[in-house]
């Protein structure tokens, strides 16, 4: 609690700000909108760049691969694992989706032209929990594990290529024999998902069928070449890279797997850290300047007191008191601009589709998103909030010093 002398002495360092009212309210809007302007640069970037990570790990890529060795080293299918082998493995709290894959290279090659094509085997059930492809059907349905023969692919193959479900498509590719072969699956159904790359790239075949393709037989167990794993986020890398320890497995990290957009990554990161460092020099010219200007006009006022027997201290205690309710009233403006602009924001996005006339840019085979979504984190504000603190803190106390000097000077 205030003794009574420590009550006045806030009360006093209150009717200073309010006597001091331009002023005062210049370094309160300063210091607002040094914390605004700090956390919603880093919150515009860190929404960025979640939106990316997310549309990359919606790539058939996941968060995490592990990896059969020889796939990893070469891209050859001919050596899966068997999923059933790992399956008590990949139980674990950090995991939320896991999807055994085979994978091929084939090309498609009709009289609107050629593609080549990265065919999929997949374990629906399995594949349901990893990504929402089920879930983005355009026309037709998704593959279940009794079809027979029967494939899935992506709306801009099937536009390319006048496809339609129930059309036949002609595959051709290498069976594990190295054997050129050609054949006719059905189209079962056409999905709309991530981006035109993708979709014209990657199509899907139940595990029984991606199985008699390729090795000209059933074997009746779902097996994996690589196996894509969906986490919160890449922070459990430690965690996932343990499991691989004594295995054949080989550890991925969708930044090893898709380099290009990491590289995006750690430029914005970059990107953050130099507007931090701007930001923090203009808050510290902004603040200090006006602060010490504050000071030394009190100067008269504070011989006057020294006259009448107040003691320095007490001016340090009137700076400190002076300094709580500036970073309260800073804090609340502060916290008011957060809560109404990133607020709407993050809810409505800041859209830059207008700077491409509406059109996807794509990169690495990722769209982009041309409306960003702020993301605002409780570490953002603290670690911005903290830095202003101390700015704010230092520029008071400097500035009370300097006219405490100046004081013993005249005296």
């Amino acid at each position: 609690m205030l003794t009574n002398e420590n009550s006045y002495l806030f009360k006093f360092a209150w009717r200073s700000i309010q006597k001091n009212a331009g002023r005062s309210f210049f370094i309160g809007l300063s210091v607002s909108l040094a914390v605004f302007i700090a956390v919603w640069v880093v919150a515009f970037f860190d929404g960025l760049n979640h939106q990316i990570e997310k549309a990359v790990v919606n790539t058939n890529m996941g968060y995490f691969q592990l990896q059969e060795k020889n796939f990893e080293r070469s891209t050859d299918s001919s050596t899966p694992l068997a999923y059933d082998k790992f399956s008590s493995l990949l139980k674990t709290p950090y995991i939320k989706g896991v999807s055994p894959e085979l994978v091929l290279d084939g090309n498609i090659s009709t009289p609107e032209g050629a593609a080549g094509l990265t065919v999929v085997g997949i374990e629906p059930g399995l594949h349901a929990g990893f990504l929402p492809l089920h879930k983005k059907m355009k026309e037709g349905e998704f593959l279940s594990n009794q079809d027979d023969e029967a494939i899935v692919i992506g709306q801009e193959l099937a536009n390319v290529f006048k496809f339609k479900p129930q059309d036949q498509l002609i595959l051709n590719y290498q069976d594990v024999n190295g054997e050129l072969r050609s054949e006719i699956l059905k189209i079962k159904g056409i999905y709309h998902f991530s981006s035109k790359v993708f979709e014209k790239r990657f199509v899907y075949l139940n595990q029984r069928t991606w199985q008699k393709l390729f090795f000209n037989e059933d074997r009746h167990q779902i097996l994996f070449n690589r196996l894509a794993l969906m986490t919160k986020n890449l922070g459990v890398s430690d965690q996932i890279q343990k499991l691989t320890t004594n295995t054949e497995l080989k550890f991925k990290t969708w930044k090893n797997l898709n380099p290009e957009m990491a590289v995006v990554l750690e430029f914005h990161d970059g990107m953050i850290n130099f507007f931090f460092i701007i930001i923090g020099i203009t808050i510290i010219m902004t603040i200090l300047t006006p602060v010490q200007m504050l000071w030394q006009e009190r100067l008269k006022e504070i011989r006057m007191l020294n006259i009448l027997g107040v003691s320095s201290k007490k001016f340090w205690k009137i700076g400190f008191f002076e300094v709580l309710q500036m970073i309260f009233l800073s804090g609340m403006g502060s916290s008011l601009l957060l809560i109404v602009i990133i607020g709407i924001q993050s809810k409505t996005g800041i859209d830059f589709r207008f700077l491409n006339d509406g059109v996807s840019i794509e990169r690495a085979g990722i769209k982009l998103p041309g409306v960003i979504y702020p993301q605002l984190t409780v570490h953002q504000i603290l670690v911005t909030f903290s830095f202003i603190i101390l700015v704010l803190s230092v520029s008071y106390f400097w500035s009370i010093h300097r006219t405490l000097k100046k004081l013993e000077v005249a005296a």
